[in-house]
């Protein structure tokens, strides 16, 4: 493991304690490294909690393939997965809170690492629909997916909606481009039958 993956880590594995329990000089030492290691590689605690949160998503994606196997229906893995991200984090709340806060409150300093992980989640999402091809299309409803999940997860840390209502929200999103979907691959004869 490289010395910033170590680092990564090893706030990964502090910030299951909560967001005030990530520390610099503790990562530091948990990683093996010195202080001003960690900021060669991360701004601030927030760039470096962020960084943690792609890490997670990275793990999570491999965890994830397997339950997604033997679903065929491409919005159905989407709900799937969407589901299975969003219980994967809350089960930890500690952990939810720390690396969600840091992402969404990102600043300049942490651009970086933000944009790697919509990308990533935008990434994961639209793979998951297209089988590891995702079309344009699959690809443009990955970054929706992904903005709308992130801002579900917002409000759970602001306590303005529950794991399990955001977990609704995300289904109930998915199944109204579901039916986009659908109703824009009907013929002209299938509309005018209706």
């Amino acid at each position: 493991m490289s010395r910033r993956e170590r680092v990564v880590a090893a706030a990964l594995h502090l910030a299951a304690d909560g967001y005030d329990a990530v520390h610099i000089r503790t990562v530091a030492e948990l990683a093996g490294v010195a202080p001003s290691t960690v900021y060669q590689y991360f701004a601030s605690k927030d760039d470096l909690l962020v960084a943690a949160l792609h890490r997670w998503l990275s793990l999570c994606q491999g965890d994830a393939r397997a339950e997604l196997h033997g679903i065929g229906e491409p919005y159905h893995r989407l709900v799937h997965l969407a589901d299975y991200l969003t219980r994967r984090l809350w089960a930890q709340p500690l952990l939810a809170d720390a690396v969600t806060r840091a992402y969404l409150c990102a600043d300049s300093v942490a651009a970086v690492n933000a944009g790697l992980v919509r990308a990533g989640l935008s990434q994961m999402l639209a793979t998951t629909m297209g089988r590891d091809h995702p079309t344009c299309r699959q690809r443009q409803i990955g970054d929706l997916v992904a903005d709308i999940w992130a801002s579900a997860m917002l409000a759970v840390v602001q306590n303005r909606a529950t794991p399990a209502d955001s977990r609704s929200r995300l289904q109930r999103t998915i199944a109204v481009i579901a039916r986009h979907d659908a109703e824009e691959c009907r013929t002209p004869a299938d509309v005018q039958a209706v």
